[in-house]
């Protein structure tokens, strides 16, 4: 067992209990609860190699009855030549027993919200700590199916503290104002917005609407808001545009990050690869990554988390902005 630090992997239930159905999905054969407990990083921080883990055997078998209560059929099975021993019971998700309930209607807001948590996981199928989990089973020579994972979607858990408020507005089509950072100058600006949606375009998170201010629609990232969005005082409700024209801007907008493509390599066998596996597809002989991007301030900021995991190819200004940022935080300490 790898040494891992356990504060990596404190992370909550859900996560946890997504990261165990992804592994089961993905083993058609079945796996044995010791390699679910070795494999799956919020257990293996804690398993014992040849100790007791009858704790952490608990707290799988908690796990899997929560996700049974939930409509997550987990089989357990004892192979014939077991004789009975529950010890070599092994686990599995059938694929055609997870599907949609049966008799399940969503009223159209229900079905937005869906479509809004799809958006948040566009990139992929896989968490990294499920992927991670994934890739140690593979190291010891267990072979699974990558179709039978793809599609599941995690919970929708983001970082920007206006996400509700801005989600609220526009169900109730309320105005709404908030101050901006300009990503270039730094400048503080205020703003007034008609919010007609939000969207996840090449990772970030963005609110579109008409800018009142300016009369024109316009789209603000959620991570350059600087205080907390309020509702406009002596406004009424608005009245969205055609959907048309919402397309439009939307389509604007993906077409933007699409013509905005980093170039990364990444080094092998660190926290920054296991971040990309779903990115590097063919190219995971030469670790490159083609990203696309929004705003370069924000993509440099992001990578610059993995230090010298990552090296920028190309373009040039974002490698010059990463260099920047590390050389005002050595400034800051020196």
């Amino acid at each position: 067992m790898d040494d891992l630090d356990p504060n990596e992997y404190k992370i909550g239930k859900p996560e946890r209990l997504f990261n165990l159905t992804c592994l089961l999905l993905h083993y058609k054969q079945g796996i044995s609860k010791n390699d679910i407990l070795r494999s799956i990083p919020a257990y293996a921080a804690e398993y014992v190699e040849g100790g007791n883990n009858s704790s952490l055997e608990r707290k799988f078998e908690r796990d899997k009855d929560e996700l049974r209560e939930t409509g997550i059929m987990v089989e357990s099975i004892i192979r014939e030549h077991e004789d009975q021993n529950n010890q070599a019971s092994i686990y599995i998700i059938h694929s055609d027993s997870f599907h949609w309930p049966r008799g399940l209607t969503l009223t159209p807001r229900q079905l937005a919200l869906l479509n809004l948590a799809a958006d948040a996981w566009a990139g992929g199928s896989l968490s990294a700590l499920a992927s991670k989990g994934i890739n140690k089973l593979r190291a010891m020579g267990e072979l699974g199916d990558d179709d039978s994972i793809i599609g599941i979607a995690p919970r929708l858990n983001s970082h920007e503290p206006n996400l509700h408020e801005i989600g609220t507005a526009i169900h109730e089509r309320r105005v709404i104002e908030f101050e901006y950072r300009k990503p270039e100058e730094g400048q503080i600006m205020p703003r007034t917005l008609e919010p007609w949606l939000l969207r996840q375009i090449a990772g970030e998170w963005l609110v579109l609407g008409y800018d009142r201010l300016r009369n024109e629609p316009r789209n603000f990232m959620l991570r350059r808001i600087v205080n907390k969005v309020k509702i406009a005082r002596g406004t009424e409700s608005f009245e969205k545009p055609d959907q048309s024209e919402i397309d439009k801007a939307v389509a604007a907008l993906e077409d933007f990050a699409k013509g905005q493509v980093a170039v990364i390599k990444v080094k092998k066998n660190t926290e920054a690869w296991f971040r990309f596996e779903l990115d590097l597809g063919a190219n995971s002989s030469s670790g490159k990554v083609e990203l696309n991007y929004y705003d370069k301030y924000v993509l440099a900021e992001q990578l610059r988390e993995y230090g010298t995991q990552i090296e920028v190819l190309k373009p040039q200004d974002l490698a010059q902005l990463i260099q920047e940022g590390f050389q005002k935080v050595a400034n800051q300490h020196g």
